[in-house]
């Protein structure tokens, strides 16, 4: 998660002259200027941990009736919107934090646009001691993000041991769904052995299925972690799940030979079959993998269909019956097709994607903004499929609309970027009379 810039606090912005008709317009134009820069200095102070300048411009802002807490859970950053405890534990100032917890009891639950609490900023920022002090001052262990995510799952993520030791031992739901997928998926996926070490020491579901069909074991496998597919073994993973696809059809499709060494001693089934209808030896003689048809071979059933039974013989038989090009957009058109029909809009606008099929893209992709206008998905699969049909103007608006619902977004900014740069090009092109891009 990247910090938002901290601005320096600003000279004066009185304007360069004043029109004699609306004095009191003008007036409140430059009291409203001095409030900004004051709230930013003050913002400003609470990031530095300049808690002697806070205090005094709390003391000037006390009006003596006990609403200081209000007051200043209404200062906010006036671009991002961000509050005055995000700040503080964005300066990982442990004191600014027990300033404005205790003396002011400011909400530690605070929300900023973008969804996140001062607890995330802190955990983004792999603040151990004031992720600790925020916890200990009752912060909410289950709170989600716009996204979705827990704190726990951020911090697995990250990779950040402590804090999730910290998280658990304040009874965070070691379990909890984050966008489909628990924190053990997630410390997976970034290869996080001892995070995954962590969870399944304090009993995470180890054959828990995420929104992909994929159990941790098999994320484990995609990240080519042996050190997480060790864990997760030791820990009990079952070895055959079917969801997305067994271990071991991933690990053979892969060509993890280490990992594939171990899904075999662990007991995993080498004659299970692929949606293509192949086992394990046959996919790693698909993709020339010869040392994991040599560990395969002697644990899988005869094949009928391989009138030579040998690692040589499978080698030649299995390389022919490799799905096509063809057959892959053959299958990639029927699961857009069967996702329209049953109105799952993201799936299908992301399946015409790869199809290149712009149109029936960006039908799909304004289906999604119309059912979530707020959504910086909708708005970067908008844009993407108006760049697949060259309206590189269009595709500039929707991808800077989404870049503003989530300012943070690399992906939404490359591809912004890109279509700047054609956009630019077409412009280009239009004045030299060149054939357009």
């Amino acid at each position: 998660m990247a910090p938002p810039p901290v601005p320096p606090a600003s000279t004066s912005r009185l304007p360069s002259q004043c029109s004699p008709r609306n004095p009191n317009s003008n007036l409140n134009s430059v009291l409203q200027d001095i409030l900004l820069d004051l709230e930013d200095i003050f913002l400003k102070a609470v990031y530095n941990g300049d808690l002697r300048l806070v205090k005094k411009m709390v003391r000037a802002l006390d009006d003596g009736e006990g609403r200081i807490a209000q007051k200043m859970g209404a200062v906010k950053h006036s671009s991002f919107g961000i509050g005055v405890l995000h700040f503080a534990a964005l300066g990982r100032s442990l004191p600014m934090c027990r300033y404005l917890v205790e003396d002011l009891r400011m909400d530690v639950d605070d929300i900023c646009p973008a969804g996140e609490t001062p607890l995330t900023f802190a955990i983004g920022f792999e603040n151990v001691d004031v992720v600790r002090y925020l916890l200990n001052h009752d912060a909410d262990t289950e709170k989600l993000n716009e996204d979705g995510l827990t704190p726990l799952y951020v911090a697995a993520a990250i990779g950040q041991c402590e804090i999730v030791e910290v998280l658990l031992s304040k009874g965070a739901h070691i379990d909890a769904l984050s966008t489909g997928e628990t924190a053990l998926h997630a410390a997976a996926h970034g290869r996080h052995d001892n995070v995954v070490k962590i969870l399944l020491d304090h009993c995470a579901d180890h054959n828990k299925i995420n929104f992909g069909d994929c159990t941790p074991l098999v994320c484990a496998i995609d990240a080519r972690s042996l050190k997480c597919v060790k864990l997760l073994l030791e820990a009990g993973a079952d070895v055959n799940c079917v969801g997305f696809e067994t271990p071991l059809i991933v690990a053979a499709g892969i060509g993890l030979t280490d990992i594939l060494k171990c899904l075999v001693l662990a007991g995993a089934d080498p004659n299970v079959h692929d949606s293509f209808g192949r086992t394990p030896v046959e996919i790693a003689a698909c993709y020339s993998t010869r040392k994991d048809v040599e560990i395969l071979f002697p644990v899988t059933s005869r094949i009928p269909s391989v009138s030579d039974w040998s690692v040589d013989g499978i080698v030649s038989y299995a390389k022919p019956v490799l799905p096509s090009k063809e057959v892959m957009l053959a299958i990639t058109k029927s699961e857009a097709c069967e996702a329209y029909t049953n109105t799952d809009f993201l799936a299908a606008v992301e399946k015409y994607t790869k199809l290149d099929e712009g149109q029936k893209a960006l039908k799909d992709a304004e289906a999604c903004r119309r059912m979530r206008p707020d959504w910086p998905k909708a708005c970067h699969l908008q844009g993407i499929a108006l760049m697949l049909l060259k309206d590189y103007e269009k595709a500039c608006s929707a991808l800077l609309d989404g870049l503003k619902l989530d300012p943070w977004n690399d992906h939404i900014e490359d591809d912004l970027r890109q279509a700047m740069q054609f956009l630019q090009m077409r412009h280009i092109l239009k004045r030299s009379k060149v054939k357009d891009i």
